[in-house]
């Protein structure tokens, strides 16, 4: 006889959260316990809940959270234990959050929707994309269908290694070759393209080789594709948005750049007969020009493929005296400018921006605007014109467009700004005025945060007193002396009032005269920016430093020298650059000489000096430069008049260490207190120690172009307003030092050793 075993349950009974009806044996079974873990288990299981709706009506977890009027999600969560029922009852879910849950807050109840999957889908794409291959025959041929231009190849006689890669635009071809998978030979042309455009193709042509090309070094398996891919993605966006016989792009381009080119040429050949600048070298000029007038227009320079206007470049007023500096300097030292090219119209960020035109007349032949008798106007103004519109046939891909004939272009010109710079919000409302098309700017960064950021975690808040502090050593060299001397200068930089800004990386214009116009303002953020850098941040790279020589009381000369020679010694790259004596005066550049120094502003008999910054009055005592051993990291104050100690909190202790910046601080170094405002222009006031018992404080604007105007100052007196040579100092000199050096380290210096 066989032992009778168990009837299995009924699909419809597995797993339904409630006992059988009928038992074998008699035998009742024990219905299933629910926790919060098992809970999470179902939650998360791709069969989701089992639950059944009569258990989640018995349930007295259910219950108990309906009585606390606590909200139940839609799947609603059971517990049949009465110890977890009873301990979900007593939970307050109102003091519940994701932070509180820790590792579970990343847990999603139920099952992903569909926007979700598809919006991890595009992180981990966009994280993927960010690689850009490597340099092959397949990485090329994908990178090609990517920015959807044809290829195909074409194959070499039989037994060769050798093929060729071609690809093509409606105005681009390009032909690489390749020999074992190895880059060999690249020729790229533009067919329905004038010669103003071809011209340019040979050294475009060449970039693009260097960037597939294999260097010393370097192994076929790891050349990547990141250079390359930026510059061709350029040629290929201008093909992209062009309209065949009808929208030449290239075309555009090329128009811009023979027109800036004629702007160049006119403005270098003005400062070539500027008889203040006579006997200046011709580096020196095209640095004025680069730097203080319309920039310098470039085509396919500095590894960039395209166009580009150099505006600001370091040390431009400290030309390389040899070739072997200049090589140096063309390698590591940083210019700033601006990549022209082409994008699509943004409809709700390009409102006052017109679409783009292709002329190659954006300025008169003559470029002077010819003078009007009887015009006040006696300087020489630049004949902007305004070229006709380009109108192009309906777009075949909109609906209803073949309706309304021809119209203008749906593209604009772009402007991507390399490096990227930081601005104030009041410039940013400013370029937006003067129909640059870029977005409304959001204040939810400080210009302090942008130009040294806080570190992931630390505390920040924009709205309260910052500081920042950096220890270096600066080189410099006694009047007289060819040796060279190290000195430590502890900085420390102070933002009491928030200045909000953001960085520029793109915008759209119309017109190339708007590019222009611009300029003076990037120059006067380009040179806050050198300015804050060299004196708060780390040296990054080569420079141009001499070698470091210890000096001896017996080296110093007795021989009398003028002022250009001691500010020509204190800048020479080595001892041997140092020049001789000479008779000749200093002439600075025209910096404007309106300035309104106060009487107010010299030392009182309380050994204060009553300053006013923005319409605010401070007293700044002789010690405050010394006030403090300078601390290495950025910190928020609430007290302007008291250090911010290096303790440890949370978010919640707004004067705890944020950020380690340098290294520790040095009980010798010179200590050199800068405050930074920025209401209507940039200003610093810098507070060092002068003379023996006197602190010099200098309230130093930054204006357009880079101009430093010193709006007062303690440091030149009766004392010392005559120099050795018997030429009379002027206030302006400070300026002046200032721009060339573009260090407040080395500013500093000078007037200690010169001026004191």
């Amino acid at each position: 006889m066989t032992t009778p075993t168990p009837m299995k349950h009924t699909l419809s009974q597995q797993g339904s959260g409630r006992t059988p009806s009928q038992t074998q044996h008699g035998a009742a079974a024990t219905p299933p316990v629910s926790t919060p873990f098992s809970m999470a288990h179902a939650a998360l299981s791709p069969h989701g809940s089992r639950l059944s709706p009569q258990a989640v009506k018995k349930s007295p977890a259910i219950s108990a959270a309906a009585l606390l009027n606590h909200p139940t999600s839609t799947s609603a969560v059971s517990f049949d234990s009465p110890s977890a029922a009873a301990a979900f009852s007593n939970l307050q879910l109102s003091d519940l959050d994701f932070k509180s849950l820790g590792g579970l807050a990343g847990l999603q109840v139920g099952r992903n929707t569909e926007d979700e999957k598809a919006k991890r889908l595009d992180e981990v794409i966009s994280i993927l994309s960010q690689n850009r291959g490597y340099v092959s025959e397949a990485g090329l041929e994908r990178l090609a269908q990517k920015l959807e231009l044809d290829c195909m190849w074409d194959e070499h006689m039989a037994g060769e290694s050798k093929r060729t890669l071609i690809i093509a635009g409606s105005a681009l071809e390009l032909l690489i070759g390749f020999t074992d998978n190895i880059v060999q030979s690249l020729t790229l042309a533009f067919p329905e393209s004038s010669e103003s455009v071809n011209k340019h193709a040979e050294d475009a042509g060449k970039i693009l080789l260097e960037n597939l090309k294999l260097q010393p070094g370097q192994s076929p398996l790891t050349k990547q594709l990141d250079k390359f891919s930026v510059n061709f993605e350029r040629l290929a966006i201008l093909d992209k948005l062009s309209i065949a016989s009808v929208l030449n792009l290239y075309e555009a381009i090329a128009g811009v750049f023979d027109s800036l080119s004629r702007l160049h040429q006119w403005e270098l050949q003005k400062v070539r007969e500027d008889a203040s600048l006579a006997g200046r070298t011709d580096e020196y000029l095209r640095n004025i020009v680069l730097c203080n007038r319309s920039g310098t227009p470039a085509m396919n320079a500095r590894g960039k493929v395209g166009m580009r206007i150099d505006y600001w470049k370091n040390k431009h007023l400290q030309p390389p005296l040899n070739p072997q500096l200049a090589a140096h300097a063309e390698k590591h030292e940083k210019i700033w400018g601006i990549l022209v090219g082409c994008a699509p119209i943004n409809r709700n960020l390009d409102v006052n921006v017109h679409p783009v035109r292709v002329s190659h007349h954006w300025i008169s032949e003559n470029v002077e605007l010819p003078h009007i008798p009887g015009d006040l106007q006696t300087s020489p103004m630049v004949h902007w014109l305004e070229p006709e519109d380009t109108i192009v046939p309906p777009d075949p891909e909109k609906a209803g467009d073949s309706l309304l004939g021809p119209r203008l272009p749906s593209v604009t010109f772009s402007a991507t700004f390399d490096p990227p710079i930081h601005i104030s919000f009041g410039l940013w409302e400013q370029l937006r005025s003067m129909g640059i098309g870029i977005p409304a700017m959001d204040v939810s960064k400080s210009f302090d945060n942008l130009v040294f950021p806080i570190a992931p975690g630390g505390y920040y808040d924009p709205t309260e007193p910052r500081e920042i502090h950096h220890t270096k050593d600066i080189t410099y060299q006694l009047p007289g002396s060819p040796a060279w001397l190290s000195r430590k200068h502890a900085n420390s930089l102070y933002i009491y009032k928030p200045v909000y800004g953001k960085t520029l990386t793109e915008a759209s214009f119309s017109h190339p005269q708007h590019l222009i116009a611009m300029l003076p303002y990037l120059r006067q953020y380009a040179f806050l920016s050198t300015l804050l850098e060299n004196s708060f941040k780390e040296d990054m790279g080569p420079k141009r430093t001499p070698p470091q020589t210890t000096i001896h009381p017996d080296s110093f000369s007795t021989k009398t020298s003028t002022n250009r020679d001691e500010f020509n010694r204190f800048m020479s790259l080595s001892p041997t650059l140092v020049k001789s004596p000479s008779d000749e005066a200093p002439t600075p550049m025209d910096i404007s000489t309106s300035m309104s120094i106060d009487a107010s502003s010299q030392p009182n008999h309380s050994g204060t000096v009553p300053m006013s910054i923005d319409g605010a009055s401070q007293h700044i005592f002789p010690s405050q430069a010394a006030h403090s051993q300078p601390t290495s990291h950025l910190s928020n104050n609430n007290n302007q008049n008291q250090q911010v100690p290096l303790t440890s909190g949370g978010p919640n202790n707004h004067s705890a260490l944020t950020h380690t910046f340098t290294s520790g601080p040095d009980p010798e170094a010179i200590k050199i207190d800068i405050n930074l405002t920025m209401v209507h222009a940039p200003r610093l006031q810098i507070a060092f120690p002068f003379r023996a018992s006197e602190t010099a404080i200098v309230v130093l604007e930054i204006r357009e172009n880079g101009q430093v105007h010193v709006e007062s100052q303690n440091v030149l007196d009766e004392r010392n307003s005559v120099a050795p040579n018997g030429r009379e100092r002027r206030v302006e000199d400070l300026g002046k030092m200032l721009e060339t050096v573009e260090d407040i380290g080395k500013w500093v210096e000078f007037v200690r050793t010169r001026w004191a």
